[in-house]
């Protein structure tokens, strides 16, 4: 009888983790987004990242004011996190929160795979302890 309650509870807490990872819209995004993949990813980035971040990531296009980050290489947990900041209201920049309000979960995550691979001139250090 133990062993079932046990099994109840984990098929619980699993069915309560899988409904947490929500990859619905963000206010404001269509209903009917693209798939999030790798190719999605770069196509969004040269239809619209590279505009300020340069076609690289690397190389920003300079803007009066706080010019655009080098984003190439950076690591995707952290993108994820700015991005959802953004999206969610809780980093403020005018270019990029309505860009991300359009994104839903899995396409920041998407996005953010297909950045922190990108090519870096920047030199950084190991990720073992990043975010940990």
């Amino acid at each position: 009888m133990k062993s079932l309650t046990a099994l109840a509870i984990l098929l619980l807490g699993l069915a309560a983790g899988a409904s947490l990872a929500d990859d619905s819209p963000a206010a404001g995004a269509t209903a009917s987004a693209p798939p999030a993949t790798l190719a999605w990813a770069a196509q969004e980035f040269k239809n619209t990242c590279s505009a300020c971040h340069g076609a690289d990531g690397a190389h920003p296009t300079p803007l009066p004011g706080n010019p655009p980050p080098i984003v190439a290489g950076q690591y995707a947990d952290y993108l994820v996190q700015a991005l959802t900041e953004y999206r969610d209201g809780q980093r403020q920049n005018i270019i990029m929160a309505p860009q991300a309000k359009a994104l839903n979960n899995a396409q920041i995550r998407a996005l953010a795979a297909y950045i922190s691979r990108l090519p870096t001139p920047l030199h950084t250090l190991p990720r073992p302890d990043f975010g940990h």
